[in-house]
C-alpha cells in the first residue's frame, strides 16, 4: 500500500521514535544566499514599509520562493512519511509587514510553522522555522495567542517538573540551543546551559521557547544540508511538543 493511502495521525499522538524522517533528505531547497541576510539586515536597520517596498522586487527570488522550497522539503521528508495531520499550505508563513494600525512597520524576519487543521498557526503549539539577519532558528514555542495551550502546558510542567527539565536539558546539552521565557514585554530570561531545577518563572510566563540557533555563516556553508539539520532539531523537540499537548 502506498503511504498516501494510509490515514493521517494526530501529531500529538505520535511518539518521537515513530516519526519517519528521510535520511538523507530529498531536497529541492538549495540553501540560503548572503543576499537574503543582507536584505533582512536592511529591514532591521529601517523597519518600515518604505524599505520593504525598496526590497519588494527581490523578495520572492531570494526569500519567499526558497523558503517555500524548504517548506516543501519538510513535507516530503517528514510530514508525509510520518503521516502527520498538519496543515502545510494555508497561512503557514508569517508576514513581513506589521499589523500596526497603519503605522507602516516591518519585521526583519520571516517564519513558518505547520499547525493542526482544527486550529491556526498562531493558536497552536508551534514548531517554528525562522530566518533573520543573524541566521536560522528551529524550535518550539507556546504562548502569545495560544493562551489556553500555554496554561495547559504550564499545568503539565507543574505536575511533572522533573520530566519537563529532562526534555529541555536533552537539547541544552547540545551546542546552539537556548531555552527562554518572558512575562509581559520585558527582556526574556535565557538559559544556554542545562537546568538544575525548574525555574519558577516558567509557570507564570507569557511565552516559552526552546530553539536551536544556527549562525548565518554556518547556514551559508551548509546550503541544502540545512534541511537535515532542521529535521534533526524537529525530532529533538518532539518529546516536548507531545508533553505540551498530551497527558503522557
Amino acid at each position: 500500500m502506498d503511504i498516501a493511502d494510509l490515514p493521517t495521525r494526530a501529531p500529538e499522538t505520535v511518539p518521537a521514535e515513530a516519526l519517519t524522517i528521510t535520511d538523507p533528505p530529498d531536497c529541492t531547497f538549495s540553501g540560503w544566499t548572503s543576499d537574503v541576510f543582507e536584505m533582512l539586515g536592511r529591514l532591521r536597520e529601517t523597519p518600515h514599509i518604505d524599505q520593504y517596498n525598496n526590497e519588494k522586487p527581490h523578495l520572492h527570488e531570494i526569500l519567499k520562493d526558497p523558503f517555500k522550497r524548504y517548506r516543501d522539503d519538510l513535507v516530503v521528508n517528514w510530514v508525509l512519511p510520518s503521516r502527520l495531520d498538519f496543515e502545510t499550505e494555508r497561512y503557514v508563513f508569517s508576514r513581513l509587514l506589521k499589523n500596526d494600525f497603519g503605522a507602516g512597520g516591518c519585521h526583519d524576519n520571516l517564519w513558518m510553522a505547520f499547525y493542526r487543521p482544527h486550529t491556526k498557526r498562531l493558536n497552536d503549539v508551534q514548531i517554528s522555522h525562522r530566518i533573520d539577519p543573524d541566521g536560522f532558528q528551529v524550535g518550539i514555542f507556546v504562548g502569545a495567542h495560544a493562551t489556553d495551550l500555554l496554561h495547559q502546558a504550564q499545568q503539565r510542567i507543574e505536575q511533572a517538573p522533573d520530566t519537563y527539565v529532562e526534555h529541555v536539558n536533552a537539547c541544552l546539552q547540545r551546542d546552539g540551543w537556548r531555552f527562554y521565557y518572558r512575562s509581559g514585554s520585558g527582556t526574556p530570561t535565557t538559559h544556554t546551559d542545562p537546568l538544575d531545577t525548574l525555574p519558577e518563572a516558567v509557570l507564570k510566563a507569557d511565552g516559552i521557547w526552546l530553539r536551536r540557533f544556527m549562525p548565518r555563516e554556518q547556514v551559508l556553508e551548509w546550503g541544502a544540508e540545512l534541511v537535515a539539520e532542521a529535521l534533526d532539531a524537529v525530532q529533538r523537540v518532539w518529546p516536548l511538543y507531545r508533553f505540551y499537548l498530551t497527558s503522557r
